[in-house]
């Protein structure tokens, strides 16, 4: 997948499916760092609205709670998908992960996250690396 030169992604069919389906044509896309390496995460406005009342429940003063505002809520953007099923990644948020020409989208379990192509394959890598050496790396997992 490719970033055009205005730093627009054009969103997977299925991903564009789903949020059809959900009626959801808003997205929210913050900064993350996901075993070190940083990437965008991104959520359906409906789930990231959700997330923000779970964090209003919390003390404001906790210094957990600051830091996770000031990293993560302080960079969230709001993005509108456009009628070609593309959103615009803002030019922070773009430098932040490292994004050049191609990108990777992978899902998670709260949304999806936007990897700089050559970073996803360092961390699928080094995942595997890490699986091949102690396969109990998912034992925490529980399933």
């Amino acid at each position: 997948m490719n970033i055009d030169e205005k730093g627009r992604i054009l969103l997977p069919s299925s991903l564009k499916k789903v949020l059809a389906d959900l009626n959801c044509f808003k997205l929210v896309l913050t900064n993350y760092i996901s075993d070190g390496y940083k990437c965008i995460e991104g959520f359906s406005l409906q789930d990231w609205l959700k997330f923000e009342e779970k964090l209003k429940s919390k003390s404001k003063f906790n210094p957990k709670i600051q830091k996770l505002e000031n990293f993560y809520l302080s960079r969230a953007s709001e993005c509108e998908v456009d009628c070609y099923g593309r959103i615009l990644i803002p030019s922070y948020l773009r430098s932040y992960a490292g994004l050049t020409k191609e990108v990777s989208l992978t899902s998670s379990l709260w949304g999806f996250r936007i990897w700089d192509r050559r970073v996803w394959e360092l961390v699928i890598e080094n995942t595997e690396k890490e699986l091949a050496t102690d396969p109990s790396i998912f034992e925490e997992a529980d399933l």
